[in-house]
């Protein structure tokens, strides 16, 4: 490739970069005014990318939001909405679903979480209410 070459293709990508964050700010403005409504029920939302290409904005639930069953209702009754209405260069809005964990990931993080639990009770119960541990 010549040095003019590589300069262009340089500049091209340059811009391409500068568009395609303008564009996220864009969307992240139109989120950033959904967020309090989701906040409130421990829920969030978050942009995944834009494909410029298809006009498809691409979207997490977070927190509480995400792998509930409303979310995708949410996503293609409020969001998308929103978005295409205010950003005519969105064409849809998909959500990109959790990563479905196996059963024995979830089997392992219960049990981690109730080793944690009977640790947690063992400590309350020798230190809470015994005279030899307050100073």
């Amino acid at each position: 490739m010549s040095e003019e070459n590589k300069e262009n293709a340089t500049v091209i990508s340059s811009e391409e970069e500068k568009k395609d964050a303008e564009m996220d700010a864009k969307i992240n403005d139109v989120l950033e005014r959904l967020r309090p409504f989701l906040q409130r029920e421990g829920g969030d939302i978050k942009l995944n990318h834009f494909d410029s290409s298809t006009g498809i904005c691409y979207v997490e639930m977070v927190g509480a939001c995400n792998g509930c069953y409303m979310a995708a209702s949410d996503v293609s009754d409020s969001v998308e909405v929103l978005l295409m209405d205010e950003i005519p260069e969105i064409k849809k809005v998909e959500l990109v679903q959790p990563e479905q964990v196996s059963f024995e990931d979830l089997l392992k993080r219960l049990q981690e979480e109730e080793k944690a639990n009977r640790e947690l009770e063992e400590y309350n119960r020798t230190h809470n209410g015994n005279p030899s541990s307050e100073k």
